[in-house]
């Protein structure tokens, strides 16, 4: 692995280079010159006994393909080859790297890759299962249910992957909904109380209404220290949850008190309030349509800053958060980059106002330009695409992006495409310069 820099730091990695007699500070994997030395040196390393070597050429090779877009087959190969590896930890890793590359905008072809995936995917070492079946999953290769299916008939020991989690697995295969539900059904059951539940929690929330015939399950979960998850699940279902309105305004306005997250009782009298009440203030307006609930909420916490608010979710209350925006203007202005991306976006959806949303977004894709979309720059991607023509300014910045050799995260590339398209043909400012291609 690399840090930002692109100096090669993993430990097996640096070996590898040592090995080879480079100097590790010399060789920069974010400088497009260096990339032809560092795809050199992972195929020597694929070709090592050595299990260090082997490993810190998967690190190489995937430090490249995640910064490049430049098609590499020999990389890809070499990273399928470790499929078959005796050493564990390239072989997951390879596994990982693999489900990495696959997107509708992916540059690589791995193909190539399925017939050793659906081999790991059934392997009984969990390391390469997990990300083998990821990568299956992405492909909506229909090789991963089998595993899949049989990870949920084990449902009372739910599978621990060292680098991925069968929630990561599941969320891409929301189109089997209904094949899966039993099996998912019964995990609800038999692991309502159980850590792992929660990565599976996060998908069936992004699946949302497709979920509904698992309401009477999840009502087990409520009662659990995975409450909070619980609630997100709930809200993205809807109107179709409605049998634990009750027990969520309950949670909202603290006249009952859940499990935390630790399995840790509430102190009496209100002294230590539930950290999931807005998750659940939430999720009772989303199955109820009814505001009240998450409104009372949300200005409360106004009253108090709401600074450690889901700003997100503020959003989506449009005007009826009208009331909010005194406490919500001078978040626009956070220290932190996410904070502000989010108060634009919510200032933006509650007033309508862009003169003051627009610059905050548009701020945060200067990341672009050194070639990274972070978490922040991607939601303001997503944010401009919904406000269009005001924010048109970003234009020149989002073309070059799309034409750099960079490689960017998979959900950059459709937000992007979006985002231009939503600017219709008004004129743009074209001042944002090229994107660095990291070509000396």
């Amino acid at each position: 692995m690399t840090l930002g820099t692109g100096t090669v730091h993993g430990f097996e990695a640096r070996k590898l280079l040592v090995e080879a007699g480079v100097d590790p500070s010399d060789l920069r994997l974010d400088v497009y010159d260096h990339v032809d030395r560092g795809v050199e040196l992972a195929l020597s390393g694929f070709g090592s006994e050595r299990s260090d070597l082997v490993e810190g050429a998967v690190s190489i090779a995937s430090d490249i393909l995640w910064r490049w877009r430049a098609p590499r087959p020999e990389l890809v190969a070499g990273l399928v080859r470790c499929l078959d590896s005796p050493h564990a930890h390239a072989r997951g890793d390879a596994a990982m790297a693999l489900a990495g590359l696959v997107s509708s905008d992916s540059t690589q072809e791995i193909t190539s890759a399925v017939p050793a995936l659906i081999v790991a995917a059934n392997d009984s070492y969990d390391r390469v299962a997990g990300p083998a079946a990821l990568a299956l999953a992405r492909l909506d290769h229909p090789a991963v249910r089998e595993p899949v299916h049989r990870w949920l008939a084990s449902s009372s020991r739910l599978p621990v992957f060292q680098v991925t989690s069968l929630g990561q697995v599941l969320q891409p295969l929301v189109g089997c909904a209904d094949e899966l539900l039993p099996g998912i059904r019964r995990m609800l059951v038999d692991s309502a109380d159980s850590e792992g539940l929660r990565p599976v929690l996060t998908a069936l929330a992004a699946w949302g209404p497709a979920v509904s015939e698992g309401v009477p399950e999840l009502v087990s979960t409520l009662s659990t220290r995975n409450v909070r998850w619980a609630c997100d699940v709930l809200g993205s279902i809807g109107p179709a949850a409605a049998l634990t309105a009750s027990t969520l305004e309950g949670f909202a306005r603290g006249v009952t008190q859940p499990p935390r997250h630790d399995g840790s009782t509430l102190m009496p009298n209100g002294i230590r309030r539930w950290h999931g009440a807005q998750n659940a203030a939430w999720a009772h307006w989303r199955i109820t349509g009814e505001p009240e609930v998450f409104l009372t909420f949300v200005e409360e916490a106004a009253s108090r800053g709401l600074g450690y608010a889901d700003l997100g979710r503020l959003a989506e209350l449009g005007p009826l958060a009208t009331r909010c925006v005194t406490a919500l203007r001078p978040l626009l202005e956070s220290p932190g980059p996410w904070t502000r991306v989010q108060a634009a976006y919510a200032w933006w959806r509650i007033t309508g106002d862009t003169e003051a949303a627009v610059p905050v977004l548009l701020a945060a894709l200067e990341a672009l330009r050194s070639g990274d979309a972070d978490e922040p720059c991607r939601a303001a991607v997503r944010y401009i695409a919904q406000i269009g023509a005001p924010a048109s300014a970003a234009a020149p910045l989002l073309e070059a992006t799309l034409s750099s050799d960079r490689r960017f995260p998979a959900e950059f590339y459709p937000a992007a495409r979006a985002a231009l398209a939503s600017f219709g043909d008004g004129p743009r400012l074209r001042s944002a310069g090229r994107v660095r291609s990291g070509r000396c």
